[in-house]
Parts: structure tokens; C-alpha cells; sequence
């Protein structure tokens, strides 16, 4: 289960592998890609401290909190899909397929 992110700008992206830990996807009404963002994208000139907020490990689809209820992959808010991409624009799923 991998998770790829495009969104180089935030501070959990290293080299397209996101280092948050776990990640949340919104979109509760969601049905399309362009509905659904990344909760926990944060600007790398943001003015939060993340001495505590980062993993040594690298996020992965299993670690996806999805509250995209129509999302084919979303059981129980979990993310069940194999490889996860989250899109430069908006940092929205473009893994997500609307049941």
C-alpha cells in the first residue's frame, strides 16, 4: 500500500513521500476527485510547529482516514486502496472513484 503526494509545497512531502504519520481525506459529499482534499496538507511556511506532528516512517494508504463516504475504497472511513495519490492541484485524492 503506497501513498504518493505531489503537493511538494507542504511540509510533510519529502521527495513525493508524505511523512505525517496518518493523513485525512475530506469530502463527506463527494463525486468526483476535485470534491475530496487532503485535511492534513499544511504550507511549508506555515507558522506551526512540527517538532511532534511528523513520523520517522513514511504514510501509507492503510494510515488514510477517508471521510469521503462515496468513495469506492472508503470501509468505515478507511481507506482500502492499494496505491493512493493525492493531487498537486488542491491537494485532492485522485484515487478517489465515487461508488
Amino acid at each position: 500500500m503506497t501513498l504518493n503526494c505531489s503537493v511538494h509545497n507542504c511540509v510533510y512531502n519529502t521527495s513525493g513521500t508524505c511523512y505525517a504519520g496518518s493523513i485525512e481525506i475530506l469530502g463527506s459529499d463527494a463525486t468526483s476527485t476535485k470534491n475530496t482534499t487532503c485535511a492534513t496538507f499544511t504550507p511549508e511556511d506555515s507558522n506551526r510547529s512540527f517538532s511532534n506532528n511528523t513520523s520517522n516512517t513514511f504514510t501509507t494508504s492503510s494510515d488514510i482516514k477517508c471521510k469521503a463516504k462515496k468513495c469506492t475504497y472508503n470501509s468505515d472511513y478507511i481507506c482500502t486502496a492499494t496505491n493512493v495519490h493525492i493531487n498537486l492541484n488542491n491537494a485532492c485524492c485522485d484515487t478517489f472513484i465515487c461508488k
